[in-house]
């Protein structure tokens, strides 16, 4: 098929007049800037592409690293023959022009052989340009090699000849000719004829973007010292956009506080603005920048909503022609009918839009909060229902849709916006003061709920319908006022209200209701101190929910099963359970309230139990955070196992955890319902905290007085035998032990004591025949406790114990021999790797607790991100007690602090210890 005749300017030259030379510097790549990262995923898909196909095509937005792609292939990759470069320019749009570039191009890399058909050539002068290209492309066929011809910048062609020659080229270049067009817009080509034919391969701005890896490869090329939580954050706002990360960089280097930088990085800072207004906004014609503002406010956008939104029509095709102009516009992930700004160009936008048309913002939340209702998307529509302060359409929605949100799990997002309603507006909605008491009560505030409970009940009865729903909302709402007062009878009357009204054949979320009712039920019953009745409707619960896929009724029962297997001593399970409820919480962001809290103070006590002491302690401090919101019991839980895992860490840290106690003794005084399980285990926790810390006496006589409370405690004569044991009464520890022991061999349910303080107990034993040189006997307790904690790997009770004891008990057994040789390897591995402190070690300062828990990693191949990682701790935190560890121990990096901690005893220096010898059963 023929080209349409291509009309050819004067710009050549006129007849008899010399031509107009090409710039030289269009016909080589440009220099790859200072810091350049090489993409090796990007350069094997060039690789890929020009052995595949004839047309490679990159086209993306401004910034998104064409150019500096294509030069650092030209340098970094063989290319499968020699490389024609051309930037295009304004003058390329001549069709005379541009052939007379294209062939300097070719001479300028080699591939114009001197004498050929294709030297001989001469860009043409007249009206037509036919002859020309078809005598250029046989010339190119008569290339023997292969070649690459790379066109940068192709949206500058946009006149229709111009573009005409390119059409021709793409379709009618020889298969030696591999050819790169690259530009901020799609040429004018038969994109998807090429696409479906597998002739093209193409690079769009997804592709471009910076990964993780890359984007931290860049800022560490920069040197500047930004952590990698802080690279993250970047990363994330930038999407990767190779620009607005290469600007924040130059930003970082000169801006005073690089933290604050980070914080507040957004589309308006000067470097990135600056490069959004010259480079995109102002190549906008006027009408499509209006539109821009206009559709800027919301998330997500496709034709309908900006219709919606700018009140026009044609939003189709104004959104079509953006993506072919090289607006920062991207589909959404999600949708594929959906668009969306890429975040910093849409930061930019809203700025704009409120400098320039203030009074229309307002308008604009209205009307994308109406679209989003007639959607269904409730979420969104309150949110800009809110923004607009439409008050009664907001009311309005909250007041129809707030049960279900909170059972989704998406109700926190309004809870703060809500606010705002005026006190008429609530008073007006008895479904919305419904909804308020539902807000104040995932807040914890039961005054406030209790007021607004009081406003709906007293409110005019509405027609059946609205009754109905409000009836339903008031039943679940009573619910989680009954389960944060922890009453029972009322969280039974109102589950079981509950389930009767969404039997309504009309009410489509049955299933959903019931598994709310019982995880509410099963919850209120466990932290009111029945936790297997609790565990029966909780099961129920999850089962209903896994059915229906309620993600957020299933974290919050498994959380709740999580804690009781964990005081049931099902240790395997509860970690399972709990880690699966954690996995839940961060997916969906729901890491606040009882649900997340339980689920990381279940996670904590499994740690516990299996010697992570410092993964505890960071789950312990996550649990903490979470049940600001929570049930008093859930709090007081937490609070206990903090100071059990502070105590874990050594004698400072146990002082604290002493304070944690006691806040929670003061509270439990104060409260009329904290459950016998909990009770229980303050008694036992408190003399072992205290001991730790050093303080024998207080221990001695707390304990002393909870066996006074409860005189038959089991947990309580292990405990007392752990106190004789350290005081150096090894015969009084072991009388003290002998009934608990004979509990466990008489039914262990009879004795309430939990397998790991079973396990305890028998590493107690063992510790105090050894000391009474019963070694005998100590072996054969050892490799009961041995026996005991396999299966769940419980380390804990060993390491809990005096090290060098439990080391020198350990060893021992290895050189018996036992029938648990992988896990004695490990308790070795862990006793030899705990060191005790030591403030007379030879410096000037010593160590904190938590900086020796760090010196103990820096032996190892973690990184520093890893550590904190581990220890549930940020990088800075790490940072900032790796300086301090420098200082004291006077060195300058890593392994000088490693030598050093050795020399001073602070680190083992790798411990020879005889091979374990197995001993069968």
């Amino acid at each position: 098929m023929s080209p349409e005749p291509l009309g050819i300017s004067s710009a050549a030259g006129m007849p008899g007049e010399a031509p107009v030379p090409t710039v030289a510097t269009k016909l080589v790549a440009p220099r790859t800037p200072q810091y350049l990262i090489i993409r090796k995923r990007l350069l094997d898909m060039l690789d890929a592409g020009l052995q595949a196909g004839s047309l490679v095509l990159l086209s993306a937005p401004a910034g998104a690293g064409k150019t500096i792609l294509l030069a650092s292939w030209v340098q970094a990759r063989k290319p499968p023959g020699p490389v024609a470069w051309l930037s295009l320019d304004a003058d390329d749009d001549d069709a005379s022009r541009l052939a007379a570039d294209l062939l300097s191009a070719l001479r300028r890399a080699g591939i114009v052989r001197r004498g050929s058909a294709l030297d001989r050539l001469a860009p043409p002068s007249g009206a037509r340009a036919d002859g020309f290209l078809a005598s250029f492309v046989n010339g190119l066929a008569r290339v023997h090699t292969p070649f690459v011809l790379i066109l940068d910048d192709v949206q500058e062609l946009t006149s229709p000849q111009a573009s005409a020659m390119i059409d021709f080229l793409v379709r009618h270049a020889p298969e030696q000719c591999r050819l790169v067009l690259a530009g901020r817009t799609d040429p004018p080509l038969p994109i998807e004829r090429l696409r479906v034919s597998g002739e093209q391969t193409e690079l769009r701005v997804a592709d471009l973007a910076f990964d993780r890896g890359e984007a931290g490869a860049l800022f560490r090329q920069l040197d500047l010292g930004l952590s990698d939580a802080e690279i993250d954050t970047l990363w994330q706002r930038t999407e990767g956009w190779a620009a607005a990360l290469r600007l924040a960089g130059l930003s970082l280097q000169e801006h005073p506080d690089p933290r604050q930088f980070v914080a507040e990085f957004a589309g308006t800072d000067r470097a990135v603005a600056d490069y959004l207004v010259s480079e995109v906004l102002v190549r906008m014609p006027a009408d499509r920048r209006e539109f821009m503002l206009r559709t800027s406010l919301v998330d997500t956008l496709n034709s309908e909503l900006a219709d919606a939104l700018t009140g026009l029509e044609g939003g189709a095709h104004t959104l079509a022609a953006l993506e072919r102009s090289g607006a920062p516009l991207q589909q959404d992930h999600a949708d594929a009918s959906c668009c969306r700004y890429h975040p910093l160009f849409g930061e930019l936008l809203r700025a704009h839009l409120h400098h320039s048309h203030p009074e229309e913002v307002p308008l604009l939340h209205r009307r994308a909060a109406r679209w989003y209702a007639r959607c269904g998307q409730t979420k969104r529509a309150i949110g800009h229902a809110l923004a607009g302060r439409d008050w009664d359409h907001a009311g309005e929605l909250i007041g129809d849709n707030w049960l279900e949100l909170f059972i989704n799990g998406s109700s926190a997002t309004v809870r703060g916006p809500m606010a705002q309603l005026p006190a008429d507006v609530i008073a007006a909605r008895p479904s919305l003061a419904v909804a308020f008491a539902g807000s104040r009560l995932e807040d914890g505030d039961l005054d406030h709920a209790e007021h607004y409970l009081s406003l709906a009940q007293h409110a005019e009865q509405r027609g059946e319908d609205q009754q109905q729903r409000l009836e339903t909302a008031l039943a679940a709402v009573g619910l989680l006022h009954a389960r944060r007062r922890l009453n029972v009878q009322g969280a039974e009357l109102h589950a079981h209200e509950l389930m009767k009204l969404a039997r309504n054949p009309a009410y489509e979320g049955w299933t959903r209701l019931r598994s709310f009712a019982l995880s509410n039920l099963g919850a209120t019953m466990l932290w009111a101190g029945d936790p297997s009745a609790g565990a029966v409707h909780t099961r129920e619960a999850l089962a209903l929910a896994s059915e229906d896929a309620s993600e957020h009724i299933m974290l919050d029962c498994l959380a709740q099963l999580a804690f009781v297997d964990a005081l049931d001593g099902e240790i395997k399970r509860a970690g399972e359970s709990a880690q699966e409820a954690v996995r839940l919480a961060e997916h969906h962001g729901w890491e606040e309230g009882p649900g997340p809290a339980c689920a990381y103070l279940a996670m904590g006590s499994v740690a516990y139990w299996r010697g992570d002491f410092e993964q505890a302690e960071g789950l312990a401090g996550r649990a903490a955070s979470a049940a600001d919101t929570a049930e008093l019991p859930v709090r007081l839980a937490v609070g206990v196992l903090q100071a059990l895992t502070l105590a874990a860490a050594g004698p400072h840290s146990a002082a604290r955890g002493m304070l944690k106690l006691r806040a929670v003794r003061a509270r439990i005084a104060d409260s009329d319902a904290t459950p016998e399980f909990l009770r229980v285990a303050l008694e036992d926790t408190e003399p072992r905290v205290m001991s730790i810390a050093g303080e024998d006496g207080a221990a001695a006589a707390a304990l002393a007085s909870a066996c006074r409370r409860m005189p038959e405690s089991p947990v309580l004569r292990v405990r007392q035998a752990s106190l004789e044991l350290h005081a150096g009464d090894p015969e009084h520890a072991r009388s003290s032990l002998a009934s608990a022991i004979e509990a466990d061999e008489a039914g262990w349910e009879a004795s309430h004591l939990h397998p790991a303080e079973r396990l305890e107990a028998c590493v107690l034993q063992a510790l105090a025949e050894h000391a009474s040189g019963e070694q005998q006997a100590a072996s054969a307790s050892l490799e009961r406790a041995l026996a005991l904690a396999e299966q769940d790997r419980l380390c804990g009770p060993f390491l809990l114990e005096e090290r060098h004891a439990i080391g020198e008990l350990l060893e021992t057994q290895a050189q018996v021999g036992t029938a648990h040789p992988a896990l004695l390897e490990v308790l070795l591995e862990s006793v030899d790797g705990r060191t005790p402190y030591q403030p007379d070690a030879g410096l000037l300062e010593s160590l904190t607790e938590r900086e020796l828990r760090i010196l103990r990693y820096l032996p190892t191949m973690l990184s520093n991100a890893e550590i904190g990682a581990e220890m549930f701790v940020s990088l800075n935190t790490v940072k900032t007690h790796l300086r301090s560890i420098y200082r004291k121990l006077d060195v300058g990096s890593r392994s000088d602090a490693v030598h050093r901690a050795r020399s001073l005893s602070l680190l083992p220096h790798g411990i020879r210890r005889p091979r374990v010898v197995y001993r069968g059963p």
